[in-house]
């Protein structure tokens, strides 16, 4: 396949969500984290805002290629500016390889997963134990 052909198909392939992959839509994002982050505060504005870019693609598809075509399009920017960037933004990311591939999983979107799915079983216990106490039980699983 051409670059441009991979790419494409790359880009279709992250955009989709698969029915294992579903997930809450948005994450919490505490302003006075982000502007007393010691990390964020030694970014520049470009840094900053490709960060946030990969964090979302993060969130939406768990992880992105480790390629700086397709880094490059998710930022919006050329090439050359995401390679002058990813020193500077590398290590809010962890790299991970499947099969030949190598790809991105942001860090804080990690940690908001999993509050977020420690959340979620919190609700679901106090859930079932307001329905027994409610209904007794009978039909609560």
């Amino acid at each position: 396949l051409t670059l441009k052909r991979r790419l494409k198909n790359t880009w279709v392939e992250l955009m989709r969500k698969r029915q294992a992959d579903e997930q809450s839509p948005s994450f919490q994002f505490y302003a006075n984290d982000w502007i007393s982050d010691p990390d964020r505060i030694r970014m520049s504005l470009e840094e900053q805002g490709a960060y946030i870019l990969l964090y979302c693609h993060c969130w939406r598809g768990h992880k992105i290629p480790l390629e700086f075509e397709i880094l490059s399009k998710m930022c919006n920017c050329s090439i050359d500016k995401i390679n002058i960037m990813w020193p500077r933004i590398k290590h809010m990311f962890r790299e991970i390889k499947e099969n030949q591939d190598l790809y991105l999983i942001c860090l804080q979107a990690e940690e908001e997963r999993k509050e977020q799915q420690i959340n979620r079983t919190k609700r679901q216990i106090a859930g079932k134990k307001g329905a027994k106490a409610r209904w007794g039980t009978k039909d609560v699983q």
